[in-house]
């Protein structure tokens, strides 16, 4: 979901063109989610509009993230996927076990499949036990088939991206929420599609959208607030990890965070106005710490690949997992493989860029 931050967020459009050559550091399950929305008509995946094999599992997020890695490129591109570790408790319950849950409902699936038991099969393929762990393991897989890196956070996805940006591996943070500004992102981007349209939630009807970044310092300097104030403004707002405090939008806790500086004093000042009584010193701290002193991993002495797509790889989990159509298939991998080359070609010759990509180039030529 991510906290509302649009009111006050301050946009710049970009061209294709003036992307060209860039890094973007993918926030992945925020776009995996969106490839999902964008094939069906439901807003929630757990539901059987999904698109599906004859295997009973949703294909759209593997041809989504083919021809979204085959785009990218074609703009010489460099993506890095980033997906979520341990989740905050703080953002949802979960089960003591849930990898466990995910391995027990994956043999029930399997079972169910190898018996033709399809109507079983397909129940639990939809369930929320197997359901987006599965989408999540099989997009890491198809990443790593297709050769681009795949960084699994220690904690979620937003803050290494951020990270990633910050210690300048890649230009831009890509992800249709606004929490990566939390965690300190210099350079958000949004609406980086290959089909520039987005589905309007619930409907068969489709916007044209176009790329926009976000420039953190540039917004904290015209909203005149720091970095841990804007953390405070989000704590005001309903997001992922607090439910937020009612009749305070992004306006007015802008207002607010700009008077009385931070949460703490808002609270003393305005207690009788708004119910700031889920609102505890507690929640406060976890919710600073989590934005402010994220977990995530570093790369100052580690080295980010993009290799070639792995054709071999690549056609047995898309063709004999999920039997998709091998013509199709053949064909986006094809221009997938050109696309890649064509992009090494283009940063040989870019200057500046991090040492990754230059021994990416060492290897293949």
């Amino acid at each position: 979901m991510g906290v509302k931050l649009n009111p006050i967020i301050q946009r710049r459009e970009r061209t294709l063109a003036e992307l060209k050559g860039s890094i973007i550091a993918v926030d992945a399950p925020n776009i995996i989610m969106s490839l999902l929305h964008f094939s069906h008509k439901n807003p929630t995946i757990f539901h059987s509009d999904l698109i599906l094999d004859r295997t009973q599992r949703p294909i759209s997020h593997l041809y989504g993230l083919l021809y979204r890695v085959k785009f990218l490129y074609s703009k010489n591109i460099f993506p890095i996927f980033c997906f979520d570790g341990r989740v905050s408790e703080l953002k949802r319950v979960i089960t003591k076990n849930q990898l466990n849950d995910f391995r027990i409902t994956q043999k029930r699936y399997k079972n169910a499949l190898n018996s033709k038991n399809f109507i079983l099969a397909r129940r639990i393929a939809l369930s929320k036990e197997y359901l987006w762990p599965n989408i999540i393991q099989e997009s890491k897989e198809l990443l790593r088939a297709i050769g681009v890196p795949v960084i699994d956070s220690p904690a979620s996805a937003e803050s290494q991206c951020a990270s990633i940006v910050k210690n300048n591996f890649a230009d831009y943070s890509n992800s249709q929420d606004f929490d990566s500004l939390l965690f300190g992102c210099p350079q958000l981007l949004q609406n980086l599609s290959k089909s520039l349209r987005r589905k309007i939630q619930g409907r068969w009807i489709y916007q044209k959208i176009t790329p926009l970044a976000i420039d953190l310092q540039q917004n904290l300097t015209t909203m005149d607030i720091n970095q841990f104030q804007l953390v405070d403004l989000a704590i005001l707002l309903k997001t992922d990890y607090f439910e937020g405090i009612k009749n305070i939008g992004p306006k007015t806790a802008l207002k607010l965070i700009k008077q009385y500086e931070n949460v703490e004093n808002i609270i003393k000042h305005k207690k009788d106005e708004y119910n700031f009584s889920q609102l505890d010193a507690k929640i406060i701290l976890k919710i600073r710490k989590l934005f402010l002193l994220p977990e995530v991993l570093d790369f100052f002495d580690k080295d980010i690949f993009w290799n070639p797509p792995d054709k071999r790889r690549l056609f047995y989990l898309l063709c004999k997992e999920h039997n998709l159509n091998k013509e199709r298939v053949s064909k986006n991998t094809e221009i997938l493989i050109s696309n890649f080359y064509n992009a090494l070609k283009y940063f040989q010759y870019e200057l500046n860029r991090p040492k990754t990509i230059q021994k990416t180039l060492d290897m293949i030529f």
